[in-house]
Order: C-alpha cells, then sequence, then structure tokens
C-alpha cells in the first residue's frame, strides 16, 4: 500500500515515469501475496490505466481499464460503486478514442449505479455530468450535452461545490454560444470568471481561459468597448505571468488580432499578426486569422497564399483525409466563389462533405455537414442554378435546425439566402412549403441583395 500511495504521489505531480515504476512494485507485491485475478489488483490496473491516458498511450491505457473492469465485475459486481469507477474509466478512454457510442455507453452506467446508489444529488454525480456533457457537445448534439450540464450544476450548487459549478457554468456558456444566445453566454461566463478569480487566482490558466471567452462574447454582442478592457487586462496578467519578452506575450497579439477581425478592423489584426510572427513564426493560428483578413481585404492572392503555407503546416501532422486538415476545405471553397472560380468551389465543398461523413459517422448532425451543404447552396446561387441551391441549402437548414434550433441566428443565413431566390422559381410549388414560408417573409421584407459571404 506505501506503493501504491507513492505511485498516486508521482501521478498527481505529473511524474509519470515514476508513477508507473511504484505502480509496477505495488503489483509485484500484491500478485505473490493475493494471486493476479483478485479484485485489489483492479486498483493497480487502474491507476497504470490513468498514467497511460496522461501519456497519450491509447492502447494500453484501454487494456488496463478493461483488466480492471473484469477484476471489479468478478470480484464486486457490476453494480457497485467501485465498477461504477471503472465503467468511468473505460468511458473516458473510449471518448479520447472518438469511440462514442461505446463510451456513452460506460459513461451512462456508471451515472446510474452512482444515482441509484447515491442519490440523485450526491456530488459524485456531477463529473459525471461533465464527461457525459461533453461526450456529446463534442459530436455535435448541443441540445443533449446542455442538458447533462443543466443536471451537472444544479448538483453542484446543492452540494456547495463551487469549482464543479464553474465548469457546469462555463460548458453552458459555451453552448449558449454554439446557439448564438450571447447574452445568455455572457452571463454563464462572467459567473464563472468570479468564482475561478476568487478561488483560483487571476493568473490561473482557467481564470485566462474564461477572461477570454469574456471579451469575445462581449464582442459578439458589440459590447467594444468592455471587450477592449477585458482583452487588455488579459494581456497585462500575461505580461506579468511571463514577461515581455516570452514568446506566450505574443498569443496576447494574436488575441487582440481576433478582437480587431470581429470589430471589422483587418488592418490592424494583420499588424498585431505580423507581431505574433516574430515570436511564434509560421504558426497555424495567427495564419488562420491573417488570411481571413486578406479575404475580407480583398488581398486575394495573399489570401491564397496563407491557405496554402496554413495546409503546408498542417500536413506535418495530419493527411489530407483528415478532419483537421480538410476543415480548411471551407476557406477554400470561399475563396474559390469569391473569385468565381465555381467548379473549384463545389470540388472543394464535395470534398469536404465527403471527408465529413467519412470521418464522422456518429456525428450525423454536426455543423460542419451543414456547411458543407451551405458552400454548395450559395455556389449555385452565383450560378443561377435555383433548383439546385434550394436542394442544397434546404438539406444544410435541416441538420443546422437539428444542431441549433430552427430559429436561431446560426440558421438565418440559410433562411436568408433561400427567402431572397425562392421567389425566381416555382413559388406555387406544394412540396416546398417551409422553404415557401421563409421566400414569403423575406419578400415582405424586401431583401434583394446576395447574402454575404460567411468567414
Amino acid at each position: 500500500s506505501v506503493y501504491y500511495r507513492i505511485a498516486y504521489y508521482w501521478q498527481e505531480r505529473s511524474k509519470y515515469d515514476e508513477s508507473e515504476k511504484y505502480y509496477s512494485k505495488c503489483a509485484e507485491i500484491r500478485n505473490s501475496l493475493l494471486g493476479a485475478e483478485h479484485p485489489l489488483m483492479g486498483d493497480i490496473y487502474s491507476g497504470k490505466g490513468w498514467v497511460y491516458f496522461r501519456t497519450n498511450r491509447f492502447n494500453d491505457c484501454k487494456e488496463a481499464f478493461q483488466k480492471c473492469q473484469d477484476l471489479y465485475e468478478k470480484g464486486f459486481g457490476k453494480k457497485s460503486l467501485i465498477t461504477a469507477s471503472a465503467y468511468y474509466s473505460m468511458g473516458a478512454v473510449l471518448k479520447w478514442g472518438k469511440q462514442y457510442a461505446q463510451s456513452q455507453i460506460y459513461l451512462q452506467e456508471c451515472y446510474d449505479i452512482k444515482k441509484e446508489k447515491l442519490g440523485e444529488s450526491h456530488s459524485e454525480l456531477s463529473s459525471c455530468c461533465i464527461i457525459l456533457g461533453n461526450l456529446n457537445n463534442e459530436q455535435g448534439l448541443f441540445k443533449k450535452a446542455q442538458e447533462y450540464y443543466n443536471i451537472g450544476l444544479k448538483i453542484a450548487i446543492e452540494n456547495q461545490e463551487e469549482l464543479d459549478q464553474a465548469f457546469n457554468l462555463y460548458n453552458l456558456g459555451d453552448i449558449h454560444l454554439k446557439f448564438s444566445e450571447y447574452q445568455e453566454a455572457l452571463e454563464k461566463y462572467e459567473q464563472v470568471y468570479e468564482i475561478r478569480k476568487r478561488i483560483l487566482g487571476e493568473e490561473d490558466n482557467m481564470t485566462i481561459t474564461t477572461l477570454k471567452c469574456l471579451y469575445d462574447t462581449k464582442v459578439k454582442l458589440g459590447y467594444v468597448d468592455e471587450a477592449v478592457e477585458a482583452l487588455n487586462t488579459y494581456v497585462k496578467i500575461i505580461i506579468k505571468i511571463f514577461g515581455k519578452d516570452n514568446s506566450s506575450t505574443s498569443w496576447g497579439y494574436w488575441y487582440r488580432a481576433i478582437l480587431y477581425y470581429d470589430i471589422g478592423l483587418y488592418t490592424q489584426a494583420l499588424n498585431d499578426c505580423e507581431s505574433a510572427y516574430k515570436t511564434l513564426g509560421n504558426n497555424v493560428l495567427v495564419k488562420t486569422i491573417a488570411s481571413k483578413c486578406h479575404f475580407k481585404l480583398d488581398n486575394m492572392k495573399t489570401c491564397l497564399a496563407e491557405i496554402q503555407s496554413y495546409l503546408e503546416l498542417r500536413a506535418k501532422n495530419f493527411t489530407e483525409k483528415d478532419l483537421e486538415y480538410a476543415q480548411y476545405y471551407i476557406f477554400y471553397s470561399l475563396y474559390y466563389l469569391r473569385t468565381k472560380s465555381y467548379a473549384k468551389a463545389h470540388d472543394y465543398a464535395t470534398e469536404l462533405s465527403y471527408i465529413q461523413k467519412s470521418k464522422m459517422t456518429e456525428l450525423k448532425y454536426h455543423a460542419f455537414l451543414a456547411e458543407s451543404y451551405y458552400l454548395h447552396g450559395i455556389t449555385y446561387l452565383e450560378e443561377k442554378n435555383l433548383e439546385k441551391a434550394l436542394e442544397n441549402l434546404e438539406l444544410g437548414l435541416q441538420q443546422a435546425s437539428k444542431i441549433y434550433g430552427k430559429d436561431t441566428v446560426s440558421c438565418a443565413k440559410y433562411n436568408t439566402a433561400m427567402g431572397q431566390y425562392l421567389s425566381l422559381i416555382h413559388i406555387s410549388e406544394p412540396t416546398r412549403l417551409l422553404s415557401i414560408s421563409y421566400a414569403v417573409f423575406c419578400l415582405k421584407k424586401k431583401k434583394k441583395e446576395l447574402p454575404p459571404l460567411i468567414i
């Protein structure tokens, strides 16, 4: 047991080599005294599994957690609290491996056992709600994620667990952002910032992250002066922690570039990108903002060069068939649409859709799929192929509505595009009732211009 405590001590301090060494010593002793199949050997496999988890050894981690689960089930039964902890571990590693359906089964079983054994308001249920919410959030199932976060928040409040409250509030703020509910998101982030600043201090990483969310949301609400004030506070804290000459301070330039981009000051944003380049080098995040600024300023050749440079950097870690690489095909499609190269715009939208569907078989309603349909739709509009445009915009709207809800700002670009152009085709067509309703609405508003490119 001494070796086990030492192993756990080093694990908590991220000294994983030391931790694994002492878990192995403990395993040798327990094996000789208790036997390899004794349920207490499950503790060793659980500890080692988390060491493997933290050191990105997925297969070793999964194998260790599976062995732990088998020993606990045999020794304590499938409905015991200790076995529930094994289910949590398996759910976590499967979530990490993006095996979402299996992860959901294990995590839900863990939640159900703890709820039955401990009661629906026990503090241990809060962490279950957080990971179940995150699991659904990763899959684009935002409404389901929101349900879990709200349950977790209620439990954390009842148990006066303020940091758990902050976790759930932060995640709820993220969901509100996805639904374009900016005021609600701001209220959540303000509560999180107050809790984390008071308990963790203003220099803690989680507090700083919350401060970034605050100014980002204030920008979306049009509270520019407050956003600038929050950003200046952020930069001041970063300089206080790292000093002016440390490369970490360059992230302050990057964040300010984002703010300038969001409020339409594209030249100032590019200046900050250049400052960030000096210490960060060809960073992909900085290049993302720089390419967007050039796009907005109609510097199309420079924009394309930045995109190509971005993809070259991404190619070091991802292939062209990986989602992380393919996301930038959205940008390529918009670029070729702007330059009226419609065939290429369609090509990238098609490739994007293919990759996303093949890589995200469990993410049927993910926002990127809706974006693929949108790209095809607005390109067909430019080509005056109105039937094809309508077909793709309707599919995109259906996907987006299932993620965000039909009446949210996130669906507005689909509604606007369809309403502006449906009057040009057979408005009396009876199978187009949903789309026709948007057409009539927009005709009443007398909207006649092509919707702006969203980027």
